[in-house]
């Protein structure tokens, strides 16, 4: 994990919390989750408020998220609004906070000037003990406070101020009047300085969660819902609804179906695989990999493609015995050859690492998460898309992998991070081909 820390590969991307009024202001918030202060004068925090440093010293990763839902946020900075969100156990966190601070943008700049904004991320379930409780997961209310009641006391400037304004006889209310003026000392005019958050509540449609192993939950119409995981870890017998599904995330054929039919992945996209050099990416990492299981001496880090070239010759006869080392050589003269290939040949497992999720549905980040499942070698699109899965498989790399993993990260990803995101997953659609 230091390896990690030190390249930035994690929490690489947070706000220095290095005031003393805000360190006072985050103990503030840790008290009200009934958390132990930190002595820390300095730490870092995620978009959420999550401090790994605090975490250390708490020696709890999961502080603000202690049952795996209904996550706690703590916000002293407007600044964590461009932070990452880490140690999720939903996949859809990231996307509910990022849309909290965009519609919020001037309550919580108006409001971090003079407190801290804790609370919750709140749904239907307060803990997750079966399936029900996750698919009981539509839409979910930020749940706030702050430790001097400003946002409270903004609440109920709000709320006088529409009675003065709508009762004929509240200019006579002494009481009245005075409240509304010793509040606006406080909160300043409300009218024209917005302090209480207006848009709170956000839909959870489909997501990711690491519950039962890790799970994915997709709505479609009609109020369907499938939920695609290890059908030994979720107790699918136990139907919920007639109308939802469930398909186990080693039949392939089914997952293939699933996504196809309901738009979520496009078609065979030659161009993309050209442009994007996926197939040759993958490649490279599954050869130098192999290579150096077979030669424990190698550095895979060091490996040229040339090296790989004439490895793949000698050991051609052992390599065709490999499906994935196949799969990836078919890939490579499918884009060579540019030509549309007869996919009626490809299988299950072929599809799944040749797609990409449709840009234009709603679920396109989901689903490219889903399908680096179907690649486990393939490390890098799982960093960029799948984070947990990446962090998971990590642990069990050799030092040796975990060197050539990082270095092709920083190396590929992090030159410019959007040009890759681009070219891997929005760029160069059917419509450009």
């Amino acid at each position: 994990m230091e390896r990690l820390i030190e390249n930035a590969l994690i929490y690489g991307s947070m706000v220095q919390i290095d005031q003393p009024h805000l360190v006072e202001r985050y103990n503030q918030a840790l008290t009200a989750f009934g958390l132990a202060n930190t002595k820390r004068n300095a730490f870092s925090v995620d978009a959420m408020g999550f401090s790994p440093e605090i975490a250390k010293d708490l020696k709890d990763d999961g502080y603000l998220d202690p049952l795996g839902v209904n996550r706690r946020f703590i916000i002293v900075s407007p600044e964590q609004a461009d932070m990452p969100v880490v140690n999720i156990s939903f996949s859809s966190t990231p996307d509910l906070m990022r849309a909290f601070y965009v519609d919020n943008a001037e309550a919580i700049r108006n409001l971090t000037l003079k407190d801290v904004v804790y609370g919750e991320i709140e749904d239907a379930s307060y803990r997750v003990d079966n399936l029900d409780d996750v698919l009981s997961i539509k839409r979910v209310k930020f749940n706030l406070h702050t430790h001097d009641g400003l946002l409270e006391k903004s609440r109920r400037l709000a709320a006088l101020i529409e009675t003065f304004e709508t009762d004929a006889d509240a200019w006579q209310n002494d009481e009245l009047l005075g409240e509304i003026v010793e509040l606006a000392r406080a909160c300043g005019d409300i009218r024209y300085n917005q302090i209480a958050p207006q848009h709170t509540q956000f839909d959870a449609r489909s997501f990711w969660t690491r519950h039962f192993d890790g799970i994915y939950v997709f709505h479609d119409e009609d109020d369907q819902v499938m939920v695609v995981g290890d059908p030994t870890k979720v107790q699918v017998d136990k139907a919920r609804r007639p109308q939802d599904r469930f398909i186990a995330m080693s039949d392939l054929k089914a997952v293939l179906d699933y996504l196809t039919c309901t738009g979520r992945v496009e078609p065979l996209n030659l161009n993309w695989l050209s442009r994007s050099n996926i197939v040759d990416i993958r490649f490279g990492i599954f050869c130098r990999l192999q290579m150096s299981l077979h030669n424990k001496a190698l550095d895979p880090s060091a490996i040229t493609d040339v090296e790989i070239g004439n490895w793949v010759h000698k050991n051609l006869s052992r390599l065709k015995k490999s499906k994935v080392f196949r799969q990836l050589h078919e890939l490579q003269r499918v884009v060579l050859n540019g030509s549309r290939p007869d996919t009626d040949g490809f299988d299950a497992e072929m599809m799944l690492m040749s797609l990409r999720a449709n840009p234009d549905h709603d679920d396109w980040l989901l689903v490219n998460r889903f399908l680096s499942e179907f690649v486990p070698y393939d490390f890098l699109t799982r960093f960029i898309v799948n984070k947990q899965a990446f962090y998971r498989d990590y642990e069990t790399f050799s030092d040796a992998h975990r060197e050539y993993a990082v270095r092709l990260i920083t190396a590929t990803f992090f030159p410019d991070k959007q040009e890759l995101w681009s070219a891997l997953f929005e760029r160069w659609r059917l419509s450009d081909a």
